[in-house]
């Protein structure tokens, strides 16, 4: 048996307390920050980060060079749903534009650090999937035909549309073409939640809150995913992602971002 001790619970949540000692502090393209337990990744650009001042409680802002695809990627420590689980990744965040943005916030297997991947970008009624290896998460692109949040998997590049669900806001049985929406109504400046759990058996639960949804004090579970579509031997990233679709160049603000999990004790 693996000698075990009294810190079981690993994790990270960062609040983004700590301001930079200089305004405009600047990361360049395929470059990284660390903050703390998370990575910061600029991508596609060079990305400009600030302490927000004008609210309290700490919130990270962040904007592009300008140019389209600019954003950034957190990242924390890599989690297994079966050495790990039941593992979880969540965060609180919005952003200046709804109209040139992109967003997702879950877990991913594949992360280049020098020039992370968007999961998924829906263009009219199209999505794409990009290959990032198992992908889970909730996911938002202006380019849509209907602006919403998903939540959405995929594997090796692959939208997992056929996959079953055991719940979904919509009451809809598989992720189908687009994923579960929400039912939420993207605004500017307004943040929305989202939480993300990886069982040890697979299953995967996603909840999203937002003050323009039904449930207006916390977070609605939006799908329950069934064991076997999520590998539980595969590590994932927890994973925050903001960019911009076009020139527009949005400020992204970040409250907090944050995952979990129980130790592994074995060798």
């Amino acid at each position: 048996m693996a000698i075990q001790d009294q810190f079981g619970r690993i994790g990270s949540f960062e609040d983004f307390i700590r301001p930079f000692e200089d305004t405009d502090t600047t990361i360049a393209d395929a470059d990284g920050l660390m903050y703390n337990d998370t990575l910061i990744v600029a991508v596609s650009g060079d990305v400009t980060v600030n302490s927000t001042v004008d609210e309290s409680g700490g919130v990270i802002a962040l904007s592009g060079a300008g140019g389209a695809g600019d954003g950034f990627v957190m990242l924390q420590a890599p989690m297994r749903a079966d050495r790990n689980g039941t593992i979880v990744v969540g965060g609180r965040c919005k952003a200046s534009s709804v109209t040139d943005g992109r967003f997702f916030g879950g877990f991913v297997q594949t992360v280049d650090r020098d020039e992370t991947v968007i999961p998924f970008s829906l263009s009219g009624t199209t999505l794409t999937a990009n290959s990032v290896g198992e992908a889970v998460g909730f996911y938002f692109d202006s380019a849509a035909t209907t602006d919403d949040f998903r939540f959405m998997s995929a594997s090796s590049g692959t939208a997992d549309t056929t996959a079953g669900l055991s719940y979904a806001l919509g009451g809809q049985t598989t992720l189908g073409s687009l994923g579960v929406r929400a039912n939420a109504t993207p605004t500017a400046d307004k943040y929305w939640a989202w939480r993300v759990e990886v069982d040890p058996d697979g299953t995967v639960k996603g909840y999203f809150g937002d003050e323009t949804m039904a449930n207006t004090t916390g977070l609605t579970l939006v799908a329950t995913l069934k064991p076997g579509v999520l590998s539980t031997t595969t590590m994932l990233f927890p994973m925050l992602f903001m960019n911009a679709v076009s020139t527009g160049d949005p400020t992204h603000e970040v409250d907090y971002f944050y995952s979990r999990g129980n130790r592994y004790w074995a060798a």
